[in-house]
């Protein structure tokens, strides 16, 4: 058995903390239910896991490359409520204090990063595990990196698992169908257009069928259903577009050190200062 390699969606769990975890504040007014929140999360999956290597992926308020394909790029999205966007400093400030590694890079989303590093570190031997709120994220599962999925109701947090074979068995495709899934059916929440007319359930069974959306345009003639068959042929620039919008970048340039991700002592003086600052009686 390998050491065991933690990589963490950072918006994505401090989001998922924000909605699952009640309204707190300090005595300053500072909102800190998703600092609260990711916290636990972070120590649940730490205790479970009894990682080697932890590192923290954040995305970056600057377009990405995929903003550059495509101007509408999660152009339906809400704008981070205050109450949120306040926590995100702060959050990186005490991971900062606790010694945990933080990587972010201007042109990519925090997926890319973590695809990437995750691809590094299978190739280096280590067990990866990579949790996020985000389902895009099961494309990267393979044997050696499992994806958690932690749903947080009411402050408890349950965590769904997920390797290759549970994608498989759960979609009824493979991880990396999943992005031939999403250029068929698209994705509201980061308005990736699809083809019109193509449900989850339409593009699982073209995509279990055909295997991929090349193949699929390759054998148009035998799409059974006539409206179906009329959009996508009416559609193809937009499949395949979506295709490149739904694929995380495994090989974005970034300067990755392990030994900066090697866990030593989260429990510092400065991260204890803050835990009193933030009111944390508990952790």
């Amino acid at each position: 058995m390998g050491e065991k390699l933690l990589l963490i969606d950072g918006h994505s769990i401090l989001n998922r903390a924000f909605y699952g975890v009640p309204e707190l504040s300090n005595a300053k007014g500072l909102h800190t239910n998703a600092i609260y929140g990711f916290l636990n999360i972070l120590f649940k999956i730490l205790d479970q896991e009894g990682a080697d290597y932890i590192t923290v992926a954040f995305d970056v308020k600057e377009p990405t490359f995929r903003h550059k394909m495509y101007d509408a790029y999660k152009g339906t999205r809400r704008p981070m409520p205050e109450e949120l966007r306040e926590q995100v400093p702060v959050m990186k400030e005490v991971l900062e204090a606790m010694g945990i590694y933080m990587v972010e890079k201007a042109g990519y989303e925090a997926d890319d990063i973590l695809g990437t590093i995750a691809k590094m570190g299978e190739k280096a031997g280590f067990q990866v595990t990579i949790v996020s709120g985000d389902r895009d994220l099961l494309q990267l599962a393979t044997d050696g990196v499992k994806i958690r999925i932690p749903k947080t109701k009411g402050g408890k947090t349950e965590i769904e698992d997920y390797y290759k074979a549970d994608v498989l068995e759960k979609y009824k495709v493979t991880p990396l169908q999943f992005i031939e899934l999403k250029a068929l059916m698209g994705d509201t929440a980061d308005n990736i257009p699809g083809v019109p007319k193509v449900g989850e359930k339409t593009a699982t069974e073209l995509i279990v069928s055909f295997g991929s959306v090349e193949n699929l345009y390759h054998h148009l003639e035998e799409v059974t259903k006539k409206s179906i068959k009329l959009s996508l042929e009416e559609n193809k620039d937009l499949a395949f577009l979506s295709k490149k919008l739904a694929a995380i970048d495994t090989n974005v340039n970034i300067s990755y050190d392990f030994s900066k991700a090697k866990i030593k002592n989260f429990y510092t003086k400065e991260a204890y200062d803050y835990m009193k600052k933030l009111e944390f009686k508990s952790i």
